[in-house]
């Protein structure tokens, strides 16, 4: 093969593996997913002593070590939270147990 049709073939590789990255240049990397309020969250762990908020329509508490699940329509997230400056609070019409320090709480609606 003469040099010419060596360069062509280079420069038609260069163009083709150009097209996928230039397509995706448009898209925005820091658009945060639309969420919708409709799934349930299960929580647990470790928390402060817990008081009522809202006029006694919800919990609050401080988080000691909890650990979270929660499905929305098409999204799952997990985690866990060890920040007790932060305020987590939950509705008052939730399935389960919260006592002076621990919590085991499910409900419908995604809080996180």
């Amino acid at each position: 093969m003469n040099t010419k049709k060596i360069l062509g073939i280079i420069v038609c590789m260069l163009v083709m593996t150009m097209i996928p990255v230039a397509a995706g240049a448009t898209t925005d990397i820091n658009k945060t997913p639309e969420t919708s309020p409709v799934g349930w969250t299960f929580i647990q762990g470790i928390i402060t002593q817990p008081f009522d908020t809202n006029n006694g329509m919800d919990m609050a508490f401080h988080p000691i070590w909890i650990h979270y699940s929660t499905k929305g329509s098409g999204d799952h997230h997990s985690g866990m939270i060890h920040n007790m400056l932060e305020t987590i609070v939950i509705p008052g019409d939730f399935h389960g147990i919260i006592g002076n320090h621990f919590i085991i709480a499910f409900f419908w609606a995604s809080i996180f």
